[in-house]
């Protein structure tokens, strides 16, 4: 009985481990841009398969795994593609007096070679078009305008034509948090998925 016990509880300590290093954080949002958790723009990760079962376990892991209508995955010899699209991302924190809402769309790269992989950084577009219906102009003929959040630089809600948001201001000031802490938290949840062991910096 005892040792059933003892058996017992380091399978709950096994499970719960697992399940912490699934929600790892892996990626942060700085006034530099997305950075990996070593500061680097890759990850390297070494995994003793051939290239070719690396595409393969990767490719299918994304497709089982990762719920998105929108995922796109083009797969070569030595290189991942990965392709997503989220409508309706984030709502900006409030600006002029307005929330807006932003879609994403990112994009990940796989370099793959026989018994290692590298991830590069994501690349991430947030934008919408948006339509101001204002009293002097009658409802369903607003003016259209295009809304783009960066990662830092100034804010500019009053240009007519391309509204301008960054989630750090120009000082570093943190200004959209909700967006931050959703990127962090989605993109990390996209390379766990694709992560299997610990990087090794050694291309």
């Amino acid at each position: 009985m005892k040792r059933l016990l003892i058996g017992l509880f380091f399978l709950v300590v096994s499970l719960v481990a697992m399940g912490q290093d699934a929600n790892t954080k892996i990626i942060t949002v700085t006034p530099n841009g997305l950075e990996f958790k070593n500061g680097e723009a890759q990850m390297v990760v070494e995994n003793n398969m051939p290239a070719t079962e690396t595409i393969s376990q990767i490719v299918k892991s994304l497709k089982t795994k990762h719920q998105s209508q929108y995922l796109k995955i083009d797969a070569g010899d030595d290189i991942i593609i990965i392709d997503d699209f989220v409508p309706g991302y984030t709502k900006t924190d409030k600006a002029a007096g307005s929330a807006y809402l932003l879609d994403m769309s990112y994009k990940i790269t796989v370099d793959v070679k026989d018994n290692r992989f590298r991830i590069n950084i994501p690349t991430i577009i947030i934008s919408a078009n948006q339509k101001y219906d204002g009293h002097a102009v009658p409802v369903n003929k607003g003016i259209q305008f295009t809304m783009e959040m960066g990662i830092k630089g100034k804010r500019d809600m009053w240009n007519s034509i391309v509204k301008k948001l960054f989630i750090y201001d120009e000082k570093d000031k943190l200004i959209e948090k909700r967006t931050k802490e959703l990127l962090e938290r989605d993109l990390s949840s996209i390379i766990n998925i694709i992560l299997s062991q610990e990087s090794d910096q050694n291309w």
